[in-house]
């Protein structure tokens, strides 16, 4: 048994057999790749590369309010930079696409114009800008400006941003300010209104609550002892009374025994004991320096003066009859006196106790008022912590939007100043020195190797949907009898001479083909593609 093994002189019987029609698919495609390089509309590219700069101040002094992607700010100003105002100033700043303006609507030449830029993000903070145009005098020039456009629009942009949010947060302020103005001023009007039932108020409250139990105790005691002085006068007028009876009934006796006579009525003196007694009994309940009982120390002492004037007069007038009938009537007008006293100080004392009362039952109010202070002090109280609470909850939240309002200012100003994180051309666009399409680099290349490989494609595969028998091995395969004589193809001299003679001529036209399309590739490679156009106008007028 024949073991499996790749005959090499199989494939070059195949390419022998098909080598006219191989080597003209080869140079046809070779030659259609020839053509695209010269006769497509080139289009040249040019790259402007930014970069991010970082914010120039530290975020620990000022902290940017913009914290967006690069990605994602660039989305947004790519849609800005790419609008169709936008475009249409690039077009008419560098008089771009002369012959679409011409018979293009201009939202149709500025979605062509769109289409030929192109945004790369290679990292984090870099990215490129390319844009395609078939001039090479203006392609980086408009890559410039689109460069340009993103710098400017990103600094536009974060400053809106910057100087919104800081606004945001102003009239955020000036919103809780008002709030926590009309927070004050409820909070005002509460502790105004319960002023005297506030916590701190209620210590207060207490001791001004036993001070008043402590006056209801000495106006008590007081009026016990103006009860006590009340009793007492009562006890000593109703004395002086009796005592008043019993001298004008010993006066009337003394003037019957006499045979009447006397001087009538004598005018009523103090009786020097009874307010040496009254004195003693002052002294029990005051001082001595007491205003009555330096009042009745005076009388007592004009009391006995009066006392002895009026006996001596007596004597000098009268006889021991008018002597006993003039100490009686003394007497009697002593009690009298002492009587009118005594009836004053009851009086006096009757209106002190009712004073004593009216003032009791005053504190008694004022004690009712502050005991209603102290027991609205827990509503009260709780009110105040509900009122402080929300008080407290805004007075929170505008100093908090307070300090990121500043903050915010801040970040403007440093966007204001250029100091936050821009955009900075670090490498311009440069004019192209070859175009971008076709790359003839790249296109060659593949149109050689597509050439090639169509070739060879092309000539096995007419050779597997050939069904003529072109080998011993053929034959037996689908007769299964062996094959004893192989006779070649006999040919006359002359037959054999004309198929030289197309050979060679097919070669010659096959070889000059070659060498022409070598010849353009060269020049081609070497940018001669002008002086290549120029040859083939030539040749064809």
């Amino acid at each position: 048994m024949q073991g499996s093994s790749i005959d090499i002189r199989q494939y070059l019987f195949i390419l022998r057999r098909y080598w006219v029609l191989a080597m003209a698919v080869f140079l046809l495609v070779l030659a259609a790749g020839v053509a695209y390089c010269i006769f497509w509309p080139k289009e040249y590219s040019a790259t402007a590369k930014v970069v991010v700069q970082p914010q120039k101040v530290p975020d620990q002094l000022v902290k940017a309010t913009i914290t967006s992607r690069i990605e994602e700010r660039l989305q947004i100003i790519t849609q800005q930079v790419l609008s169709s105002s936008r475009l249409k100033e690039l077009i008419d700043r560098f008089d771009l696409y002369p012959e679409e303006n011409k018979t293009k609507a201009p939202t149709d030449v500025t979605d062509g114009m769109r289409q030929k830029i192109v945004i790369k993000i290679t990292n984090r903070n870099y990215f490129a800008i390319t844009f395609n145009y078939p001039d090479r005098d203006k392609v980086a020039d408009v890559a410039n400006a689109l460069a340009s456009f993103y710098v400017d629009s990103n600094l536009k942009i974060r400053e809106q941003d910057a100087v919104g949010t800081a606004r945001f947060l102003e009239r955020e302020k000036d919103r809780l300010r008002q709030n926590l103005e009309e927070k004050e001023a409820e909070l005002t009007q509460f502790k105004q209104k319960h002023l005297h039932e506030l916590p701190e108020a209620q210590d207060k409250n207490l001791v001004e609550l036993q001070n008043l139990q402590y006056e209801i105790a000495r106006i008590t005691r007081s009026q016990e002892v103006e009860r006590n002085q009340i009793n007492y006068n009562e006890y000593a007028m109703t004395t002086s009374s009796n005592n008043l009876q019993h001298l004008e009934i010993e006066k009337a006796y003394a003037r019957k025994q006499v045979g009447g006579g006397g001087g009538g009525d004598a005018v009523g003196e103090t009786d020097p004991n009874a307010i040496k007694k009254e004195i003693e009994r002052l002294r029990v309940f005051y001082k001595p320096n007491h205003p009555d009982i330096l009042r009745l120390q005076r009388h007592l002492a004009k009391a006995e003066k009066q006392k002895k004037e009026k006996l001596k007069q007596a004597e000098e007038q009268q006889g021991e009859v008018g002597m006993k009938d003039a100490t009686l009537e003394l007497e009697i007008g002593n009690l009298r006196e002492q009587i009118r006293r005594h009836a004053e100080r009851i009086a006096e004392g009757r209106k002190r106790v009712q004073q004593y009362e009216e003032d009791k039952k005053a504190v008694k109010q004022v004690m009712l008022e502050v005991q209603a202070r102290i027991d609205a002090g827990p509503a009260v109280s709780e009110a105040l912590e509900n009122l402080s609470r929300g008080y407290r909850v805004l007075k929170n939240s505008y100093e908090k939007t307070q300090s990121k309002w500043l903050d915010a200012n801040m970040a403007a100003n440093l966007e204001r100043t250029q100091r936050g994180e821009q955009f900075e051309v670090v490498e311009p666009a440069q004019k192209p020195d070859k175009p971008s399409r076709p790359d003839v680099n790249k296109a060659l290349p593949i149109s050689f190797a597509g050439a090639l490989a169509l070739a060879v494609g092309i000539a096995f595969g007419f050779h597997f949907i050939d069904t003529s028998f072109t080998s011993v091995a053929n034959v037996e395969r689908m007769t299964e009898f062996p094959v004893l004589v192989v006779m070649p193809p006999l040919l006359s001299r002359g037959e054999v001479a004309l198929k030289r003679t197309r050979n060679t001529i097919l070669i010659v036209i096959y070889g000059l083909i070659f060498l022409g399309l070598l010849g353009t590739i060269y020049l081609l490679i070497n940018d001669h593609d002008v002086l290549i156009k120029n040859t083939i106008k030539s040749l064809i007028s």
